[in-house]
This record gives structure tokens, sequence and C-alpha cells, in this order.
């Protein structure tokens, strides 16, 4: 399995040499290009759509870290006898990590 573009992403705003919104990382430059196929009926595209795709987007590799932190925790709290995550929650966790390392 490959893994993942190291973070922290950033987003970076259309300029005038590029139009597109992109995510970025330090060590690559355009993890993403965003732009949505949504109009709004007049040819416009939804740019606060594609800005709130982006952070989105750019939120990925922390919040895949901070899935893993609290499922490994809930795993020592079971662990220890203590009080876990309810299991629709830990599913659902356990989904989205196994979705962002393919094993979905």
């Amino acid at each position: 399995m490959s893994k993942h573009t190291p973070g922290p992403w950033t987003v970076e705003p259309p300029s005038e040499q590029t139009p597109h919104i992109w995510v970025n990382a330090p060590t690559s430059s355009g993890v993403a290009k965003i732009e949505t196929c949504n109009y709004d009926g007049q040819g416009e595209r939804l740019i606060d759509e594609d800005f709130a795709n982006a952070r989105l987007i750019s939120a990925a590799p922390d919040l895949l870290d901070a899935l893993i932190m609290v499922r490994d925790a809930d795993e020592d709290c079971r662990q220890d006898g203590l009080p876990t995550i309810p299991a629709p929650a830990r599913a659902k966790i356990d989904r989205a990590i196994a979705k962002a390392e393919v094993r979905s």
C-alpha cells in the first residue's frame, strides 16, 4: 500500500498564473487541483464550494492522524477494562481509516 503525501497540506487560492485552487504539501506542489464541475446556471463556477472542498481535502492527513489516535486510545481503554467509544462511532472510525488506507 502506498502512503499519502506527508502533511501539512495547505490551500493555495487561484491567481493570475493558476486559475484553480490547489492543495499543496511541503514535499509536493499540487497534491490536488480543485475545480467543481457545478455551475450556478449562468456559467459561473461555484468558488465557495471549490474552497470548501479544498479545505476538507487539505485537512485529510490531520483527520486521519486524529482518527488513528482515537482508535488506538479506544483499544487501550478496551484492554484495560475502561469505558470505550460507543460501537457505532467506533465502526465509523474504523471504516474511515480503512477507506483512507484502501482497505474498504
